[in-house]
């Protein structure tokens, strides 16, 4: 092949000159449905990161390709197909969108460790091999908890090894997140560093950890506690799962419980029964050595396998290798603070972030809600590098396109039981949601934000009627009248209203997605 081109090329004679092929004659509807397609698919994947608004606007671009087709989107059969096709494709993804309801749902929690601790047996009867480490672990090393090698504490280690193997090793990894900060904070206050470890055998280092006693977070607090110790519980947040807030709560109780007992073993059965209990323990029994407390049943199981778990998981963390853990842990979180006003979308930050949503909400574990409070600022936290950039993001988004959930400006005589009634939620949740009160008397023309529940959109979606059959019943329901904003999509109104771009083309005849700010829009409600 490669002579015959060398002849060719050259023109020697008795070879056939190769014919000239006429390029290809461009498709044109194959070439706007690829644009379409490709603006389609960049759209499910901004949508699948959580990044709402551009999901949106590559939506938009795929359907004004058809829109803007010469004679319409119907006026070619394939193109009319492909519209349809990419119309349904959006269409699901706009109800997956609704179905999940308007971020207003609280992320479901963990189980917390600590709730297995009563139930756990011990690991058996301690090898001389598991002796010899804890004595190397111990060797050499501060010991001011008075860790004792005894076998409460070495049938711990064996259970780690055994049973508990997968459970300790994937917890001992993850506490790499926050490992080195609680070490800073406790070092500060002049706090054992080791008891970091605490909050192994609490919560194995998960932020969203929620007990059966409902204690919060790495440290486990339950509400009165944590509230004690300043840690904010409202409807937008739950400060008793922000690692650094938390940490330094539990510094500030773990030093208050040594002052009291001026005992480590003490204090740290107090952390997992309460002081009062071990006051009366002590006072009961005539002694403050918890070993001796615990041998005679003077203190509930949970309590009693709580402090041998800690110097185990102690020994253990000092030495993994050797214990035959691979030692890799997580890297630590890193990341600049934002300071956002008000309520706004975490998918919005996330987009002004360049960063995925579900990375911002391991940032923020404390946010409960996929927004910031709505009635005052709160320091977000986005990727180490992104401050600046997200800052300056969200500042030009004005205050209106920073929430995509439901709001509704109070009438005459509205309340919050009405209101409740309306968008099937209840009036505490309207009044937590805007910092007020069920008593306070809501004023005509109040913006408010409604939360609505995820399963309520579920229902809406699912019983949500097509413009048509409405229209043919004449159950249409209550007309609205919707003035369009700069920098609104059809797929934003959409969203806010709880219906679908089909729809709104339907109810407004000729409606383009190209959107011109001052148009008025009729949309309907169902009765």
């Amino acid at each position: 092949m490669a002579a015959l081109a060398a002849g060719c090329a050259h023109g020697k004679p008795g070879v056939a000159a190769k014919p000239s092929v006429a390029p290809p004659v461009e498709d044109p509807v194959a070439r706007l449905v690829a644009i379409a397609d490709r603006h389609l698919a960049a759209g499910m994947a901004e949508s699948q990161a959580g990044h709402l608004r551009r999901a949106r606007e590559e939506f938009d671009l795929a359907l004004d390709v058809y829109l803007g087709a010469p004679g319409g989107a119907l006026a070619e059969p394939r193109l009319a197909a492909a519209y349809r096709r990419t119309l349904e494709a959006v269409q699901l993804q706009e109800l997956e969108v609704l179905a999940a309801g308007d971020g207003f749902s609280e992320a479901p929690p963990e189980p917390a460790a600590i709730d297995d601790v009563a139930d756990l047996a011990p690991g058996g009867l301690p090898s001389a091999e598991a002796q010899r480490l804890a004595e190397e672990a111990l060797r050499g090393e501060a010991n001011p908890l008075g860790i004792t090698l005894n076998y409460e504490v070495l049938s711990c280690i064996e259970l780690y090894q055994g049973e508990l193997r997968d459970w300790f090793a994937s917890a001992l990894a993850r506490g790499g997140r926050y490992l080195p900060r609680i070490r800073e904070v406790f070092a500060a206050r002049g706090i054992p560093q080791d008891l970091a470890y605490v909050a192994l055998v609490e919560s194995a280092f998960k932020t969203g950890a929620l007990s059966r006693a409902k204690a919060k977070g790495l440290w486990q607090f339950i509400p009165g506690t944590g509230r004690r110790f300043g840690l904010r519980q409202d409807w937008w947040v739950d400060e008793r799962s922000s690692p650094e807030k938390a940490t330094v709560a539990a510094a500030e109780y773990l030093t208050v419980l040594y002052e009291m007992f001026k005992d480590w073993n003490l204090a740290l059965a107090s952390y997992n029964a309460g002081e009062g209990r071990v006051l009366r323990a002590v006072d009961g029994y005539g002694t403050g050595d918890f070993w001796e407390l615990s041998r005679m049943g003077a203190l509930p199981r949970e309590t009693r396998n709580y402090v041998p778990m800690i110097h185990a998981a102690i020994l253990v963390a000092r030495a993994p290798e050797a214990y035959g853990f691979s030692g890799a842990q997580e890297a630590p979180f890193r990341f600049d603070t934002v300071a956002v006003h008000g309520a706004t979308d975490l998918r919005l930050v996330a987009e002004c972030a360049g960063s995925d949503l579900q990375d911002l909400r391991q940032l923020n574990p404390e946010l409960r809600r996929m927004a910031t409070p709505a009635n005052r600022s709160h320091s977000v936290r986005v990727p180490t590098g992104t401050g600046k950039d997200a800052s300056e993001c969200l500042r030009s988004t004005p205050p209106e396109k920073r929430v995509a959930f439901r709001t509704h400006v109070v009438g005459r005589g509205q309340t919050f039981s009405s209101l409740a009634k309306q968008y099937g939620t209840s009036a505490r949740e309207i009044a937590e949601a805007n910092g007020l009160r069920t008593s306070k008397r809501l004023a005509r023309g109040t913006e408010l934000i409604i939360p609505v529940r995820a399963e309520a959109r579920r229902t809406a979606v699912r019983t949500s009627a097509p413009a048509e059959r409405l229209a043919a019943e004449g159950a249409r329901g209550t007309p609205l009248r919707y003035r369009v904003r700069r920098g609104d999509t059809l797929f934003g109104i959409a969203s806010r209203f709880n219906t679908t771009v089909l729809q709104l083309q339907q109810w407004n005849k000729g409606l383009s997605s190209r959107l011109v700010p001052g148009r008025t829009l009729t949309l309907y409600t169902l009765d």
